[in-house]
Parts: C-alpha cells; sequence; structure tokens
C-alpha cells in the first residue's frame, strides 16, 4: 500500500514563490517549460510562469517534477486551485471561495500526469474541527491558513500527500488565453445557460443578473471571456448542470492551453512570454519555490504527455470511473444545503480508487 506514512513523509518547510520579473533569456525559456509540463496535468505547460499559475495543473506539476522536487513514492503532487477574486495584491482577500479544484500527480519512474478533480460540495470536515462545503474551507480559515487547511483536507479525503499548491485566479485564467491569441476547444455536447451571473451585479434586480450563453457542439475557437464562460456555466441544460460536466469541461479547456502553450508560435514570442509572466506574478498564490524550476524543467523533458490520464469524482458516473458519491435527501445535517458524500460514508473507497490510478497502471 503507497503512502502509508504520508504525513511524516511530506514533512518540510515551505516557501514562498518569488514574482522576480528579470534574470536572463534562459531562466525565462526553462521557467516557461516547467510551467508548461504543469499545464500537462492541469494547464498548459507553454504559458512559462503564467502557466503554471495559469489554472494550468499540468503546468505547475511540471514545474514541480524536477530531481529536487517533494515526492512520496515516486510521485509529485500539486493542489491546483481556481478562484474568482485576485489572490495577491492589495484586491486579495480570505473570503475566498475554491472554485475549482483539482490535484495533478506527476510520475517521475512512470512519465505519467493524473489529473484528479474534486466536487465543491464534498462535504468535509476541516482542521479546526468544522464542517462545511469543500469550497468553504479556505474563506473560513485563519488569515494565513488557508492554503495549508486545505490542503490537509485533501489529503484526508484521497489519501495521498500533497506537495505543493497554487491557488490561481480567474482573472489569471482568461488572460492567459487572450496573451495567446485564443484557444481551440472542440465542445462535446451543445447546451444553453439562461442563468449565468452578470459579474457587478449581484444586487441588481433579477431580470438583470443573469444572461443567456450558447455553445454548439463542435470545434471553435474561444477568447478570454468565452472560455471563462465555458467552464464556469453551472445550469446549461443537456446535462451540462454538473460539477462533473464542469470539471469535464475545465480539463478541456486546460488542455487547449497546454496546445496552444507548446506551440512553436508562443514560444519564440518573447512579448507573449513576458506578457504570460507579468499576468501570472500578479494572479498567483503558490509555494512552489522559484528555485526549483530547473528541476521541472528537466522533468518536463521526460514526461510523456500522451499518458495524461484525467478523473473526476462524482455522483453519477460509474464507480469505476469516480462515481463515489452520493447527494443526501435530507440535508439537516448539513445546514440544508445541497451536498455530496462518500457511498460509503468514508474515504476508505475513494483511497482505494485514487491508488489504482497512481499506482495501478490505469
Amino acid at each position: 500500500m503507497k503512502y502509508m506514512d504520508m504525513c511524516k513523509k511530506t514533512n518540510g518547510t515551505v516557501s514562498t514563490i518569488r514574482n522576480e520579473r528579470g534574470g536572463s533569456q534562459t531562466k525565462t525559456l526553462k521557467f516557461i517549460a516547467a510551467v508548461g509540463l504543469v499545464a500537462v496535468v492541469a494547464t498548459a505547460f507553454a504559458f512559462k510562469d503564467k502557466i503554471l499559475a495559469a489554472f494550468n495543473p499540468i503546468s505547475v506539476i511540471a514545474t514541480v517534477a524536477g530531481t529536487n522536487l517533494k515526492e512520496t513514492d515516486g510521485r509529485t503532487n500539486v493542489l491546483i486551485l481556481g478562484s474568482d477574486r485576485r489572490v495577491t495584491g492589495a484586491e486579495s482577500g480570505r473570503s475566498v471561495l475554491t472554485d475549482t479544484i483539482l490535484v495533478a500527480s506527476i510520475g517521475k519512474v512512470d512519465k505519467d500526469v493524473v489529473m484528479i478533480s474534486l466536487p465543491r460540495d464534498l462535504w468535509v470536515k476541516g482542521p479546526g474541527g468544522y464542517s462545511s462545503k469543500l469550497n468553504e474551507v479556505y474563506a473560513y480559515s485563519k488569515e494565513g491558513e488557508g492554503a495549508d487547511n486545505l490542503r490537509k483536507v485533501i489529503q484526508d479525503v484521497l489519501g495521498i500527500p500533497i506537495h505543493y499548491h497554487a491557488m490561481i485566479s480567474f482573472d489569471l485564467f482568461k488572460e492567459i488565453v487572450d496573451i495567446l491569441g485564443g484557444v481551440e476547444v472542440t465542445v462535446d455536447n451543445a447546451f444553453i445557460d439562461s442563468l449565468y451571473p452578470v459579474e457587478g451585479k449581484e444586487n441588481a434586480p433579477e431580470n438583470e443578473r443573469y444572461e443567456t450563453i450558447n455553445f454548439a457542439a463542435g470545434t471553435q475557437t474561444m477568447n478570454g471571456e468565452t472560455a471563462l464562460k465555458f467552464v464556469r456555466s453551472r445550469h446549461g441544460d443537456n446535462n451540462e448542470n454538473t460539477d462533473f460536466a464542469r470539471s469535464r469541461r475545465q480539463q478541456k479547456i486546460i488542455t487547449a492551453i497546454k496546445n496552444k502553450s507548446l506551440s512553436i508560435q508562443t514560444l519564440v514570442n518573447p512579448t507573449k512570454l513576458k506578457n504570460l509572466y507579468d499576468a501570472y506574478a500578479e494572479n498567483t498564490d503558490s509555494d512552489i519555490d522559484f528555485g526549483a524550476v530547473n528541476s521541472f524543467y528537466l522533468l518536463s523533458q521526460k514526461i510523456n504527455f500522451d499518458r495524461v490520464v484525467s478523473v473526476v469524482l462524482d455522483d453519477r458516473s460509474p464507480a469505476e470511473q469516480g462515481g463515489l458519491l452520493y447527494a443526501p435527501q435530507d440535508r439537516t445535517l448539513y445546514n440544508g444545503k445541497y451536498v455530496l458524500i462518500p457511498q460509503t460514508g468514508d474515504y476508505v473507497q475513494i483511497h482505494a480508487f485514487v491508488q489504482k490510478y497512481l499506482f495501478g497502471g490505469k
């Protein structure tokens, strides 16, 4: 059984990433490459710093997958969080809901990447003893403890250590897509969402709070605004109104970003690279040490990006595909909230499922 001494193996100091906007071109290119690897896991490798931050688990993972990276049983696990608020600077705040929660696991031996998406409505117990939805753990934590608390909860749920984390704002996600000149995405299911919230109109009359968005099936090029709506929509028809569908769309956009980021047109364009780095620096909060980037870069050269596996924990798929949760009809114990809980009442089944994907040959 892997990860038996998870807590003991993952103890260590955490260093804060520094927003350095200079340095040699070689270091910059290596950083970009590292970010790209992470992109494969959950975003795109080619955005460079940006990718690392830009909602790109793969980029983040690549960045943490080098020779000197933390690991357990040959795998480095990165927690990727997506927030609708700025996560650095004067506009940042503690009341941040982590609407996107994804763990990217990079195998240093198998040279593979596994992305595991967790639903925001999963009911969990925080380190302080309180219970809440998974996406509320960060916001309910004391100042400066949000990331660590969420990390502990995720470790408990999945049964694996989390070695690094990156909090990425949706502003960065949208900006990256625009810097790249848009991304090509294949929409599998056409859908209409007539309840997409209009930013800044939360207190407006009800008929002004929402707009209708429409996505046709097929391959299309999306700009940042369109891509953001595609991944955030929660009320679409045609079975696109679930966390499961939303997670699938998020992973699809991440792959599209990775592909565009790795294109030669991006890598040889110094203006795009600088813009990506600047956007990353302003919109990401991570404990990934800048000094580990070279190690990430070296590992990114060896990862087989054809071996990227994506799984989603939900309440409607077959058990072997991640359908290990259910929504209780009686919500008395959950403050009247819609929540998801493990079918077995604990996380044992989820732990076994995760172990299979990380070590069982997929």
